[in-house]
C-alpha cells in the first residue's frame, strides 16, 4: 500500500459533520489566534463583526451540515445496483 492508497482509505472514513466541525473550530481558532496577534483588532469595531459573522456563520453552517447528513444513505450506496434475486435452481 502506498501513500495515496492509505490517504484515500482514511479520508474515506471522515464523516462529512465530523469533517464541517474541525473546520469551523480551526477557522474560529484562527479568527482568535488573529486577535491575539494583533490586539488593536480588538477595538476594530469592523472587525468584531466580521469575526462575530465567521463563527456564528460557521456554527449555523455546521448545525446545517449535521441535519442534511443525519440517517442519509451514502452517495455510494444509493448508486450501488440492486442486489438480483438468486436464480432458482431446478434439478
Amino acid at each position: 500500500m502506498n501513500f495515496w492508497e492509505f490517504l484515500d482509505r482514511q479520508i474515506g472514513r471522515i464523516s462529512p459533520s465530523g469533517a464541517a466541525g474541525a473546520g469551523i473550530f480551526t477557522l474560529s481558532l484562527y479568527v482568535l489566534e488573529v486577535i491575539r496577534s494583533n490586539p488593536e483588532l480588538a477595538k476594530d469595531d469592523l472587525y468584531k463583526t466580521l469575526a462575530q459573522a465567521v463563527i456564528v456563520q460557521g456554527l449555523i453552517g455546521l448545525a446545517m451540515a449535521s441535519w442534511f447528513t443525519r440517517n442519509r444513505p451514502r452517495t455510494d450506496d444509493r448508486n450501488a445496483p440492486a442486489e438480483s434475486p438468486p436464480p432458482d435452481h431446478h434439478p
